[in-house]
């Protein structure tokens, strides 16, 4: 389902009117010993994967936060990480593109290949677990096969280098940008799209499940919401105070969630591009959001070392209700 953004003839800037802020998370999980960069849920919500600078992956009960595996023995920080498609693997690439998985079910190493001489700035693994995108130091997108453990695919080369990729949860289209975005179709490895309108740097990016909407991020400290067909710009959402580091969209496209390097996360609605709810607590930049699957509950992860879960569903029944009580004044 795209998003609903509306399309308005005039670009909107929203600026995010006064949302709740410090609600305490759900739950906070301790364990990895360094910055924490990438975190999924799993298909039914029931575990979540994080990686961190401390080279390790965390398999996590997301009921009671207790860690059931590390997996460990990388050699460089984490960059992405994902469950298999049919939820029996962990899936690991690291920012110099080394490829790992595990057997969850028994800890035992399934596929590890060694990096490919190259720094990826961001990483993406396909919603299938078969492939991966990356961001590359040489200013190109690579796309690479997590079966065959090579690179199969090469994106020319960007005018800067590419710090944010995201496929769209079909897996057949591509945003990646770092200060010239573009969707791509990740089956003919062709842009689709240019995005227009970017100042400075991209440093997150979403689609929604169709591929039709974009939100993009970054050093400019606000959200763009893209007609991703188009490339028109539809909206701009204000409210973080530094620089944003993780976007991620609901599964029905209705909220949208950023973490930030001034340490808030934030849920939004896309429809009107308000800021519902401002969730404080991490003591160090946020880089990385993820919802689970059924739109209830979102993960945090962050340079404090800490990964926080968030209760979406009570912050969007309650933004509701303070709205409705407001319109009855």
């Amino acid at each position: 389902m795209t998003p609903r953004i509306d399309h308005w003839a005039a670009l909107a800037v929203l600026l995010a009117a006064p949302a709740a802020a410090g609600a305490q998370p759900s739950a906070v999980w301790y364990g990895h010993t360094d910055d924490v960069t990438c975190v999924a849920f799993s298909s039914d919500g029931t575990k979540a994967l994080s990686g961190s600078q401390d080279q390790t992956v965390r398999l996590w009960d997301t009921a009671t936060g207790k860690a059931l595996r590390t997996f460990d023995g990388l050699e460089s920080p984490l960059a992405a990480v994902a469950f298999s498609f049919d939820g029996l693997t962990a899936l690991s690439v690291s920012d110099h593109l080394a490829f790992n998985s595990w057997d969850l079910a028994t800890g035992r190493p399934v596929v590890s290949y060694p990096g490919y001489g190259v720094f990826a700035y961001a990483a993406a693994i396909s919603p299938s677990g078969r492939r991966v995108l990356a961001g590359c130091d040489d200013r190109t997108l690579r796309v690479w096969s997590f079966v065959r453990g090579r690179e199969v695919e090469y994106w020319p080369a960007h005018a800067d280098y590419v710090a944010a990729v995201a496929f769209s949860p079909d897996g057949s289209k591509a945003l990646a940008g770092g200060g010239n975005p573009e969707i791509w179709d990740s089956h003919t490895g062709k842009v689709a799209t240019n995005l227009k309108g970017i100042a400075g740097v991209i440093l997150a990016a979403a689609l929604s499940a169709d591929g039709a909407t974009g939100l993009t991020a970054g050093m400019e400290d606000s959200i763009k919401a893209w007609d991703a067909r188009t490339g028109a710009l539809l909206a701009i959402w204000k409210g973080h105070s530094k620089p944003i580091r993780a976007l991620a969209l609901s599964p029905d496209g209705s909220l949208a969630l950023s973490g930030s390097e001034d340490t808030t996360v934030r849920l939004w609605e896309t429809a009107t591009g308000k800021c519902l709810k401002v969730w404080t607590g991490h003591e160090g930049r946020v880089r990385a959001v993820a919802f689970s699957p059924d739109g209830k509950r979102a993960l945090s992860a962050s340079d404090d070392r800490t990964l926080r879960l968030w209760d979406v569903g009570a912050a969007f029944a309650k933004a509701k209700a303070e709205a409705s009580k407001s319109e009855e004044k």
